[in-house]
């Protein structure tokens, strides 16, 4: 995904000072089509070619369960409900 336009209006006044980003990720699971074990929704990214669950940066103003639910729709075309809120972490700089 491209840059949302907030931050790189962000860099132009700041440069390349530390920016703290509040990021999602969402966790999508359903059921097996078999009734077995629960699959995970996994997508690809665009830097590394990496498969990872859903994440993206939530945008100013957006609840962490909009921001997770609209990252579903766009990158995997998938309608999400956020169920729970698992895990609150900060990364170091």
């Amino acid at each position: 995904m491209a840059t949302p336009d907030f931050i790189l209006d962000l860099r132009s006044k700041i440069g390349t000072d530390l920016l703290w980003l509040p990021g999602v990720t969402a966790v999508v699971l359903r059921p097996a089509p078999e009734g077995g074990s629960r699959e995970v929704l996994l997508v690809r990214r665009a830097d590394n070619g990496a498969w990872t669950p859903v994440t993206g940066i939530i945008d100013p103003g957006e609840e962490p369960a909009q921001a997770g639910a609209r990252e579903c729709l766009e990158e995997a075309d998938v309608v999400a409900v956020a169920e729970a809120l698992v895990w609150v972490h900060a990364l170091p700089p």
